[in-house]
């Protein structure tokens, strides 16, 4: 193109291509360009797998996660327990100030479980490794939280002299001397455990240590003292006052013991000399300032999947728990408070939510009763649906999440204070026990404050037992609350306690655990009591008559009869409908819990007499012994049955007995040999008790039943007929054909026997004025 010359820059004369626009990309956000106080805390969310991911991801991360110990001390390590190849990450995380860490550690080195140790020197090896991550766990909590490591450390001890516990006692006992900054709490944590010997050496011993935690500014340690001097003071007016005033100042420093005796003191007479207004004002700040253990705790539970039926039925099984090992009632409320808070923080498979209710039993008895009940004991009463590693996991699990904070105060708390305030007469305080123990079963009512929620309880006893004045003014100015204040609670929990129809487990059987319990002469069958209709009560309480609409919240009932979560969550059908057996159930078993029962078909019904109607598929449950008969079933799937009748032999009996232990590694009680030799005489046996739990593990057995019973072997008719060993199921039919219902049930002969909230400064202040 010559030069000068004006082209009209079309595709001929001009052939250069004109210049593309390229739009500038806006830089993506990614998780490195946010600032470094963000990623910390989006690091410190993930649980320890996930942040060992992130960490191999860029150098920068690396680093972030190495130099920064508050990532390690809150990652999280939820269903994760200590094993050779975790167990550098757990041991890290617990030397940067995790809790959970800590604790796993200490209870995988106590039992055992989890690093691979040998047998050799092993006691002293655990033991020291126990102690030292058991020391961890104790500084990393607040100094006025109640210590907690004497609960796995208490007698009783083996006798072999190679006992892990008294290794970590020893050990303990020897740091205190070392490090001062821990002296507090782990001498107090040693004078728990001696205090449980029943030599005088010992518990002078016990009493030394306390003087000493108290000094180094234990305030347990100092209330424990307040109460072991508190009788010798009595005698002397002038030291009991000084007693008392010790009292509150421990009460105004945030012992949440040492307020409930101070109110106790001050009721019964005011030894401080205050004015009235002064005393009850001070009794009923204890009271207002009450909250719930775990706020909003119903819709926490009900939001991860626990419905108000399997609360309901794991509740009544610990209370069969409670009353056949003849725990406290007190016991029993701690129990269901822990389970309650836990499934408050954290989400558990219905398969295992009986493993987590006995778990919570296992650490309370530990904490409050001198009894305890063994892990293998525990394992047995769950009919070894579950094994002793999984309960000393889920102990682990509990304690880690729960911050240690075991007890909290309870129903019964408040309640001995009311008593103290207004006493009532011997059948109507069982009356309030009855109805405290009938509360603990419906999770509406864990949402109330305990102090508002044992008002209620005295306020509907005393509506049904006809004392006036209903609420008198003495209770009015004493708890802060007026009758109007308690009145929609009293109804609410007369609606549940009374008014509903008990809840039915997958046997049709009613949960009547409770009211089992309080059938008892000591308890003057309090339970049999005929209680007055909701009209009366609504005229007595002079309230409009409205029931409020209270629902257990289930799902709708599946085309078996029963709510698909209740039967996933007991594994059996219900006894009137008629199930088939298909290749789907083969990939739910490893969730079921619960005692097998199950039905026949129209034409077994027919070959037997119609004289048992009882589960051919055992399968479905977790227990052991169904699990190895579930491996014979897959072997074919068998379109028809037939029966084979033969004599039952003594191998086969003892076949029949239950397999389960129930000693303990860390116990050498008596009782561990009288449980088993009780489980060498029972036999399985069937009756019609129609009051039970949910759960059949606490049910034995009656060894007195000696009908004549017959094995009934139920095989393929495609088997070869050849085979003298064939797979099937051993099915006992009686020989007489039993009359009335035909819903079987193993006959319960137990015997029936009477996260963390703080202290707010201003609900404390009130000790301190006075």
């Amino acid at each position: 193109m010559k030069a000068g010359v004006v082209h009209c820059r079309c595709s001929k004369c001009y052939s250069v291509p004109a210049r593309k626009r390229v739009r500038k990309r806006t830089p993506g956000l990614s998780l490195l360009s946010l600032p470094e106080e963000i990623v910390l805390y989006v690091l410190q969310c993930l649980s320890a797998e996930d942040l060992l991911s992130v960490r191999a991801v860029h150098s920068q991360l690396r680093d972030v996660v190495d130099n920064h110990s508050s990532v390690w001390a809150r990652v999280s390590f939820r269903d994760t327990w200590p094993s050779p190849s975790t167990l550098w990450l757990f041991e890290r995380a617990a030397e940067k100030g995790n809790f959970e860490a800590a604790v796993k550690l200490g209870i995988a080195y106590l039992y055992n479980e989890g690093p691979l140790l040998s047998d050799e020197g092993r006691a002293d090896v655990c033991g020291r490794k126990a102690s030292h991550f058991f020391s961890l766990a104790e500084s990393l909590r607040s100094p006025t939280a109640d210590p907690f490591i004497w609960v796995f450390i208490r007698p009783p001890w083996s006798p072999t002299g190679s006992c892990c516990k008294a290794v970590v006692f020893d050990r303990l006992k020897a740091e205190c001397d070392d490090n001062v900054e821990k002296r507090g709490p782990l001498l107090h944590c040693l004078a728990r455990v001696l205090q449980l010997f029943e030599e005088d050496e010992r518990r002078s011993d016990a009493v030394s240590l306390l003087e000493e935690s108290s000094q180094a500014g234990c305030l347990q340690s100092s209330y424990l003292l307040w109460e072991h001097r508190r009788k010798a003071a009595m005698a002397d007016p002038g030291r009991f006052l000084q007693c008392v005033r010790t009292l509150r100042d421990y009460a105004g420093k945030g012992c949440w013991e040492a307020q409930l005796s101070l109110a106790k003191v001050c009721i019964s007479g005011n030894p401080l000399g205050l004015e009235a207004k002064a005393c009850s004002d001070l009794v009923s700040q204890l009271f207002t300032s009450s909250s719930p253990a775990s706020p909003h705790a119903a819709q926490n539970i009900l939001r991860r999947g626990i419905k108000d039926t399997m609360r309901y039925i794991l509740v009544d099984w610990l209370v069969e728990v409670t009353t056949m090992k003849d725990f406290s009632s007190l016991t029993l409320h701690v129990t269901v408070s822990c389970v309650d808070r836990y499934l408050a923080l954290r989400s558990v498979p219905k398969a295992r939510l009986q493993l987590l209710g006995i778990a919570c039993m296992v650490v309370c008895t530990r904490y409050i009763s001198k009894e305890i009940l063994t892990i293998r004991e525990a394992v047995w009463l769950t009919d070894n649906t579950y094994k002793y590693e999984d309960l000393v996991r889920m102990m682990g699990e509990v304690v880690s999440v729960l911050r240690g904070r075991i007890r909290n105060p309870s129903l019964l708390d408040y309640g001995e204070v009311l008593l103290a305030l207004v006493p009532l007469e011997r059948r109507s305080s069982h009356l309030f026990s009855y109805i405290c123990e009938l509360s603990l079963l419906y999770s509406a009512l864990a949402s109330p404050p305990p102090a508002r929620l044992a008002c209620a309880a005295l306020l509907l006893t005393r509506a049904l037992h006809h004392h006036a004045p209903l609420w008198p003014t003495l209770l009015a100015d004493h708890t802060g609350f007026s009758k109007e204040d308690l009145v929609p609670l009293c109804v609410l929990l007369y609606v549940n306690c009374f008014s509903q129809d008990v809840p039915k487990d997958h046997r049709h059987v009613c949960l009547t655990g409770v009211k089992q319990r309080f059938e008892d002469e000591n308890f003057q069958q309090i339970s049999r009591e005929k209680v007055m209709d909701f009209k009366e009560l609504c005229q007595i309480l002079e309230v409009p008559e409205v029931e409020p609409q209270v629902e257990l919240q289930v799902e709708p009932p599946s085309p078996t009869g029963q709510p698909t979560d209740l039967h996933t969550f007991l594994a059996s059908p219900s006894s009137t409908s008629k199930r088939r057996r298909d290749d789907s159930m083969q990939t739910h078993r490893g969730s079921f819990v619960a005692t097998p029962t199950a039905e026949l078909s129209n034409q077994e019904e027919t070959l037997l007499g119609e004289i048992l109607d009882w589960s051919l598929d055992t399968s479905c449950s977790g227990y052991e012994g169904d699990q190895e008969e579930s491996e014979e079933e897959k072997d074919g799937d068998a379109s028809m049955t037939s029966i084979n009748l033969q004599p039952l032999s003594s191998a086969d009996q003892r076949l029949e007995n239950c397999r389960a232990q129930s000693s303990d590694e860390d116990s050498f009680c008596e009782a561990d040999g009288k449980v088993k030799d009780d489980q060498g005489q029972e036999n399985l046996t069937f009756s019609t008790d129609l009051h039970s739990s949910g759960y059949s593990s606490v049910q034995s057995v009656s060894p007195s039943s000696s009908s004549s019973l017959m094995p009934c072997t139920f095989q393929t008719l495609s088997s070869s007929p050849g085979s003298s060993n064939q797979p099937g199921f051993r099915l006992l039919v009686p020989m007489q054909r039993p009359r009335g219902s035909k819903q079987v049930k193993r006959k319960n002969v137990a015997a029936h026997s009477g996260g963390e909230v703080e202290e707010e400064r201003s609900a404390n202040a009130g000790f301190l004025s006075l």
